[in-house]
């Protein structure tokens, strides 16, 4: 009875709309990871230069050390926020990486050159402006996917079960 020509084949169970996994490019990906290992970099480096401030026997070390505390304690957060998505994170990272680049340009008009802050200051503005962008481009296309969920594969159907 089973093989009946005329019986319609049972429908294949439900799947749980979360069942199924979306494909995310590297060129979103790989923006996203660049910001938040950056971030992370640079937040071990002022933590270094922190402890070192502290060691050493400067007047002004314990408040420059202070200072260095403190951004190790912003940019901390912010890497782990990247990491996870999140995009207001990525607006404020970015946000504060225009403020810096902003400054080192203004210390470069005032005569105090620094090429070095003015190189980080750059890579950290376009490594924030690429990551914020493909924060954004990759909850589009989370979004998109759970507006459109994928229909059943054709290798699921009945009709395409090799018989063993």
């Amino acid at each position: 009875m089973d093989q009946d020509p005329y019986r319609a084949t049972k429908p294949l169970p439900a799947r749980p709309a979360d069942s199924w996994v979306i494909e995310i490019p590297a060129s979103i990906t790989r923006p996203i990871k660049y910001m938040w290992l950056l971030l992370a970099v640079l937040s071990a480096i002022s933590a270094v230069a922190a402890l070192v401030l502290l060691l050493g026997n400067q007047p002004y070390g314990t408040f420059l050390a202070a200072g260095l505390g403190i951004t190790t304690c912003i940019y901390v957060p912010l890497a782990f926020g990247i990491y996870k998505r999140i995009p207001l994170v990525a607006v404020g990272t970015l946000v504060i990486s225009v403020i810096g680049l902003l400054g080192a340009l203004l210390r470069i008009a005032q005569g105090d050159v620094s090429v070095p802050a003015l190189v980080v200051s750059g890579v950290m503005t376009f490594v924030s402006i690429r990551g914020t962008i493909a924060i954004y481009a990759f909850h589009r296309l989370v979004a998109d996917a759970r507006r459109r969920p994928p229909g059943p594969r054709l290798s699921d159907d009945p009709a395409f079960k090799q018989e063993a």
